[in-house]
């Protein structure tokens, strides 16, 4: 076990004096090699050698009088399902989980997690002490104020799946930005198992008599009829994400939320104090209104100015009864650096007109279908997507009839020339070009896309080439996908997957990844990285994109993502940039119409630099407000809170 874990959290061990690896005190055989505890060399973090062992809290009470529980296993029985263990799961990922549950396991201070058995994911011990603390300290309502990319949501979801689990709450209302919505959603469905609707309109939430888990952006919950829908229903839960959005009291968000009637409450920000004490005060008021009394009492005990504070420990120390925020720092967490490395291939004259008649046509159809609509946009983003990653999935859309009758008809020759180019182009410059990638190193490696009938080509071309390859995709059924990823673990070789957020996907033993097409949101990309750059990672993450000189995916990579710096942000980061955003409107949808608008690559390389610079305001005002956080918040590193 990491020996470092366990001093963090107190928990007496000694040394195997076999493998001289660390087990808990108590134990009365190794849990990595099975050696019995007699002759072992025993510590414990604040105890010396000699000093006596402190005793177990008994899980189960006997009667008075009762002969008390035996906890011995038969030897031969123990040997054998130790085996079995330590076949079946890697020896870190089972120590993870033994950390796990002694960290939950309830005393005589903390409750015991209901919830961590019931997931199929393994939270860090901090992100349990978080939820703990909002469970048991908080009484259910609390700010969990993390650094960026310390997992916030994975705290949010075992407090939500535990109150459930408990039957506390059955109405619950999740706030997000529009640009986390089908995040979360996917993330509470994925790792939590809770069922999440998007309500359709004021009426569904009526009609179902608000029971259940309702997601909606912030944007959309504040328009007049939803609005008033959500403020007759008394909820059990109301959790807000980007919760930095209420800081001013005097905006709606703050207003709205503040007025819903619900028993618990639960914010999500990495900054809980940007430009103004104040906007603490208004935040922690929400989830304990009159906690700090008065605004005018606030300020007389906490605020010289604006921006200085009197009293820091004292205001720390009263945070901390309804905040949790861990540093980095404090979690031990340092993951091996990223290298990226961006590769563009020149296409064949085909490819290029292949390319430009798909724009042509994507164009035709936006301006003929001009009052359609978002689903008119949303198609036509996905033509071009194809577009860029390979003529076959570009076809299979095609060729099944997807566009209006009218558009195929006034643009038969357009479409029929487009079909026929896509025939013809069966390997891309891009598929050898990830060929070549692929052979020059033998070490495992990850290449994603979006488009299941890329997939297929790929599969084929690396097999030819004498790949090893293995398919991850949603067609496959629960037990195909573990047995997938097992069999990748095991023998290597390539793992091509159209999948980023599906269970178990942590393959950090893997530090090679390619992405063949580039998804037009940010976060997407973050998942894919984060497969690999987590915890437990040993060597530097290599990250090759593949794009093609001309199109708009190599303007996308040259120009925004470059810029921005996607790719050497913490995991987690974009999301709050993001949200510091104006414009409410998706960045995924922003660049397909920018794209579809634009009637020149110029132009579209000049509205890219526009989006960039903006972004990256977000970016400088997001690292103040960090800084400033801090600086309220944050004791010096390795202080410990009085």
């Amino acid at each position: 076990m990491d020996e470092a874990l366990l001093n963090r959290h107190h928990l007496p061990y000694r040394l195997c004096v076999r493998c001289e690896k660390p087990t808990i005190t108590g134990a009365p055989y190794c849990m990595r090699c099975g050696a019995g505890a007699h002759g072992s060399r025993s510590s414990a973090p604040g105890l010396s050698p000699e000093a006596p062992e402190p005793a177990i809290i008994p899980l189960i009470e006997t009667p008075d009088g009762a002969p008390p529980i035996s906890w011995e296993i038969p030897e031969n029985l123990r040997h054998t399902a130790l085996l079995k263990r330590q076949k079946l799961i890697p020896s870190d990922g089972f120590e993870r989980r033994l950390a796990s549950f002694l960290v939950s396991a309830p005393t005589a201070d903390r409750i015991q997690l209901l919830s961590l058995g019931r997931i199929p994911i393994e939270p860090r011990p901090y992100q349990i002490d978080s939820a703990v603390s909002i469970l048991e300290s908080m009484r259910g309502s609390g700010i969990l104020a993390d650094e960026v990319g310390l997992g916030k949501t994975i705290e949010a979801g075992i407090v939500l799946k535990e109150m459930i689990l408990r039957d506390t709450i059955r109405r619950v209302l999740i706030l997000v930005p529009a640009s986390l919505v089908f995040q979360w959603k996917q993330e509470l469905e994925e790792k939590f198992d809770l069922v999440v609707t998007e309500p359709a309109s004021p009426d569904t939430l009526v009609e179902a008599e608000s029971d259940g888990i309702h997601l909606l952006s912030l944007a959309r919950a504040k328009s007049t009829k939803v609005q008033e829908a959500l403020l007759r229903i008394p909820w059990d839960l109301v959790l807000v994400d980007e919760a930095h959005a209420l800081k001013n009291h005097l905006t709606q968000s703050h207003r709205f939320v503040f007025s819903l009637k619900r028993k618990y409450t639960v914010l999500l920000t990495a900054t809980p104090v940007q430009n103004d004490l104040r906007e603490l005060y208004n935040l922690i008021n929400i989830v304990s209104p009159g906690f700090f009394r008065s605004i005018r009492w606030f300020r007389r005990k906490f605020m010289v100015d604006r921006f200085t504070v009197r009293e820091p420990e004292q205001l720390r120390s009263a945070c901390a009864r309804v905040m949790v925020r861990h540093r980095r720092a404090d979690t031990l967490i340092q993951l091996p650096p990223r290298k990226v490395n961006n590769l563009v291939v020149i296409p064949s004259e085909m490819e290029s007109e292949l390319f430009d008649l798909t724009m042509e046509l994507a164009r035709r159809t936006m301006s003929q279908l001009a009052g359609e609509g978002e689903h008119t946009a949303l198609l036509l983003s996905i033509l071009l997507k194809e577009s860029t990653s390979s003529p076959q999935a570009l076809l299979a859309t095609l060729e099944s009839a997807v566009l209006p009758r009218a558009v195929r008809e006034k643009e038969s020759l357009l479409l029929r020339r487009v079909i026929e180019l896509g025939r013809q182009v069966k390997v891309t410059a891009k598929m050898r070009e990830l060929v070549r990638h692929v052979m020059s190193d033998p070490e495992p490696i990850i290449v994603y896309t979006e488009y299941i009938e890329t997939l297929r080509t790929l599969r084929n071309l690396l097999t030819e080439a004498g790949a090893r390859v293995f398919v991850y995709s949603g067609q496959l059924r629960m037990r195909e996908k573990a047995d997938t990823l097992l069999a990748f673990r095991a023998q290597g070789g390539v793992l091509l997957s159209t999948e980023v957020g599906g269970q178990g996907l942590n393959l950090q033993h893997c530090h090679r990844m390619v992405n063949f097409d580039l998804p037009w949101n940010p976060m997407r990309l973050e998942q894919r990285i984060g497969r690999i750059h987590r915890f437990g990672q040993q060597e530097p993450v290599q990250i090759t994109n593949i794009t093609a000189a001309g199109t708009f995916e190599e303007v996308l990579m040259r120009v925004l993502l470059s810029k921005i710096r996607l790719f050497e942000l913490v995991i987690g980061e974009i999301d709050s940039i993001l949200a510091y955003l104006q414009d409410p409107v998706p960045l995924d949808q922003r660049i397909g119409r920018m794209i579809l608008e634009s009637p020149s690559m110029s132009v579209l390389t000049e509205r890219m630099e526009q989006l960039a610079e903006e972004i990256q305001a977000a970016q400088r005002a997001f690292t103040e407000d960090q800084l400033i956080s801090a600086k309220v918040l944050d004791l010096p590193a390795g202080t410990a809170p009085t």
